[in-house]
């Protein structure tokens, strides 16, 4: 046989010895997975145990660590994502578990080989074969270390290899790894053991969380810091000797300390934290609107403030700071001391429904303007009236007779406000409020009646500062914001800009309680407009306030209700607001809001407030709402003609003939002129008119303020009838100085119209006619049982 022929010969057999290798691979490769897929068909993975569950966690807008709460197995676990995972932690749990981890399919048998090898010639245990992917699979399912549970756990291995991606895997590694105690999962120890996120660890950090989870309780630092020491050293010269790191890097990694104790779980925002953990349960990651700087410097202001208040009977406080172009909530303290029982700090002052006292007149003002109503300069009366048995009265017990909007709006004078709310159309400030977004106000409108706008329902901090928030945007009210990525809703347009422009300024008139009252001309101090509230037995005392940038809400008080002479919303709120602003906005770059187009400047008589006519004396300018504000002229000035002989007022019908001089005089409606003479204020004199004047006089007929129109009153029989007498009053212009009251047709008294007639009470219905002397009249009906 020929060399050749043998030659062949061997090639033939060397080629069918291959290919009965190839055969007998790819046979044995189809059984196997045939076998595999057989398996994972009756034993799917248990996807739903790579994700346990885990802690609620919330967070700033920063991503900083407001609150952490406990999973529902009482352990800490707070989950990452790939990408939120340090570098260095990667590389080191890599190196130092498994760093084939990128080339296998979830088993090495090199590594397992190895391991057995090693702990042969041990005797016992002294290496791990099993790679990332079957560490996760024993997480995944913890089971005791036995021959038949790791075929299972391989087996598993084989089957994250075959679902997911490397990173996947690794990702499952980090959150399902345990750090000791009851901490699972990188995010957890990150924080714990370091108050940190995972993915701002340093090189020693990554090397000490790298080996803990090889034995959790051995390595523990806050239990056995030398063993944690030398776990960490023996990562880090893995990694030097692998030239992942330098001598230097190594060298610096050694000399980080080890924590001897764990951080305490982060407890900031807690009312809000508690408050978004109610509302959103479905949540373990809640990425807030809050800016913990904020937060964190409010609740140091209020602790200063508070602390002087507390010995006079003040205990608690609350806080909202809402960013006006994106109605984020920036802030929110719900109280003083959340952990302080005595003063029942759990209470969240921020959400829970209190009367706010005056702090919604704005809004009374603002829909008066947008009616067309008043103007800034419009004259208002602050007087006694009386609305269906209701009283109103100021605050300091005292009327003030004439004053104007803006100045009824900075003294927060009551009279004034509820007479306009008495003249609102649409719905009034009921039907605003709700559409504004207030959810307390729960009762039908008529169970507010005109106290609404004093304070007679409950609102919410929170709610109350978004609704200053609405006058800031320009009219447009809309809902706050407490999650990042919260939708920024459009809102409604509820009053116009030029509206919301007239009312800011006029808030920003207000003396500030911490400033002279020239404080305008204080260098680098922000011009803030702002509203306080003071509730009914001083049981509550706010302070609202804006700038284009922010508004802010602060109330004080005490959660039990308890009242306090003290509570006034200028002297125990207002100095906090005004703290908290000036530590928010820096003076250079505080900006002012423009002046719409929509607003104009115009001249007012300087009495009436109304556009000037040729009889005013002096004048002073408003802002005003072209075609909306008030346009007659002036009516308060007049020019009359008096009788040289006589001294009567003369009109045109009866001055033909007859000497008479011109006089200017000031002619007060009828309410204001009666309060006005009855409290000492000078009037003008006017003349009667020319009592042979043959023409009937036009004008203001004599308003009945007693008895009430259409009422009913009751003869109380243990009450003797002279203390039960109906006062009979009328208010008339300083025109009049004669009145004649007629009961059921009979006349019963005739006096001038500061004097008041006492009716002794009979049962009957009755009607009451005031007449005054030119012959105008009025009347009432009332009966009395």
């Amino acid at each position: 046989m020929s060399l050749v022929s043998i030659t062949i010969m061997l090639e033939s057999h060397f080629i069918n010895r291959i290919l009965g290798l190839v055969k007998l691979g790819t046979l044995s490769f189809l059984l196997l997975a045939i076998i595999f897929f057989t398996l994972n068909a009756f034993f799917p993975l248990p996807v739903e145990k790579l994700h346990p569950p885990s802690s609620t966690i919330v967070l700033d807008r920063n991503g900083q660590v407001l609150r952490v709460y406990l999973a529902p197995d009482d352990m800490w676990r707070i989950p990452v994502g790939y990408d939120e995972i340090s570098p260095l932690l990667k590389q080191a749990v890599l190196t130092f578990e498994d760093r084939y981890f990128y080339w296998h399919f979830g088993i090495n048998p090199i590594s397992i080989l190895r391991a057995a090898w090693a702990n042969l010639r041990a005797g016992h245990i002294v290496q791990g074969g099993s790679t990332i992917t079957m560490q996760v699979a024993r997480l995944m399912e913890p089971k005791p270390r036995t021959l038949k549970n790791k075929l299972i756990e391989a087996f598993r291995a084989l089957q994250l290899e075959w679902k997911f991606s490397k990173e996947q895997i690794l990702e499952f590694y980090f959150n399902l790894a345990p750090y000791g105690g009851n901490l699972v999962g990188i995010g957890a120890a990150a924080q714990f053991y370091f108050n940190k996120r995972s993915d701002q660890l340093s090189l020693g950090e990554a090397a000490l969380l790298t080996v803990i989870p090889n034995a959790p309780n051995r390595y523990r630092p806050d239990l056995n810091v030398k063993m944690a020491h030398r776990a960490r050293r023996k990562v880090l010269e893995r990694l030097f000797r692998q030239k992942k790191i330098t001598e230097r890097d190594q060298e610096e990694a050694l000399s980080e300390p080890i924590p001897a104790e764990r951080f305490p779980a982060p407890f900031r925002a807690p009312h809000f934290a508690d408050e978004l953990k109610q509302r959103y349960p479905q949540l373990t990651k809640i990425h807030t609107t809050i800016d913990l700087n904020i937060q964190t410097l409010v609740e140091n202001l209020l602790h200063q403030h508070l602390k002087p208040w507390r010995a006079r009977g003040i205990t608690n406080g609350a806080v909202v700071v809402i960013e006006n172009k994106t109605r984020a909530v920036r802030a929110l303290v719900g109280s003083l001391d959340f952990f302080d029982e005595t003063s029942q700090g759990q209470v969240n002052g921020a959400m829970s429904p209190r009367s706010p006292g005056s702090a919604l007149k704005p809004f009374v003002y603002a829909l008066g303007l947008e009616q067309g109503l008043v103007s800034p300069q419009s004259l208002l009366y602050d007087v006694p009236v009386e609305y269906s048995g209701y009283r109103p009265v100021n605050y300091d017990n005292k009327y003030h007779g004439a004053v104007s909007m803006e100045e009824a709006l900075i003294r927060s004078l009551n009279v004034p406000a509820v007479n306009l709310a008495s003249q609102l159309a649409g719905g009034g400030v009921y039907t605003f409020l709700k559409e504004a977004g207030l959810s307390t106000l729960k009762q039908r409108p008529e169970y507010y009646g005109l106290t609404l706008v004093l304070g007679g329902c409950e609102v919410t901090l929170l709610e109350l500062t978004n609704l200053y928030a609405g006058l800031a945007e320009g009219g447009r009210f809309r809902s706050y914001r407490w999650l990042e990525d919260q939708s920024n809703e459009a809102g409604k347009s509820l009053l116009s800009s030029g509206t919301c422009y007239i009312i800011t300024e006029i808030l920003s008139k207000l003396r500030r309680p911490e400033l002279p009252s020239s404080w305008e001309l204080t260098v680098d101090v922000p011009k803030i407009s702002w509203k306080t509230g003071t509730s009914y037995g001083h049981r509550d005392a706010w302070s609202i306030g804006y700038t284009p940038e922010y508004t802010i809400g602060v109330w004080v008080g005490n959660f039990d209700g308890r009242g306090v002479p003290a509570l006034v919303g200028a002297e125990a709120a207002a100095p906090l607001l005004f703290e908290i602003f000036e530590a928010l906005l820096k003076p250079a770059t505080t900006r002012w809001f423009i002046q719409p187009e929509s607003v104009g400047v115009r001249q007012v008589c300087a009495v009436s407030g109304m556009p000037l006519s040729k009889y005013c004396p002096a004048a002073k300018s408003e802002l005003y709402l072209p075609g909306i504000s008030p346009a007659q002229r002036c009516t308060l000035h007049r020019m009359i003609l008096v009788d040289e002989a006589t001294g009567f007022r003369l009109c045109p019908v009866c001055r033909s003939g007859r000497k008479y001089r011109q006089r200017i005089v000031t002619v007060w409606p009828a309410k204001l002129a009666s309060w006005m003479i009855e409290h000492g204020i000078p009037v003008d004199q006017i003349p009667r008119h020319y009592p042979r004047c043959p023409k009937i006089a036009a004008g203001q007929t004599p308003v009945i303020l007693s008895p009430l129109a259409n009422s009913e009153y009751r003869i109380r029989p243990d009450v003797p009838l002279d203390y039960q007498k109906l006062p009979l009053k009328a208010a008339v212009s300083n025109q009049i100085k004669k009145l004649y009251w007629f009961l059921n047709g009979r006349l019963i008294f005739t006096g001038n119209p500061h004097q008041i007639f006492f009716l002794t009470p009979a049962q009957g219905k009755y009607k009451l006619i005031c007449m005054d002397e030119e012959g105008r009249s009025s009347e009432v009906q009332f009966v009395i049982r």
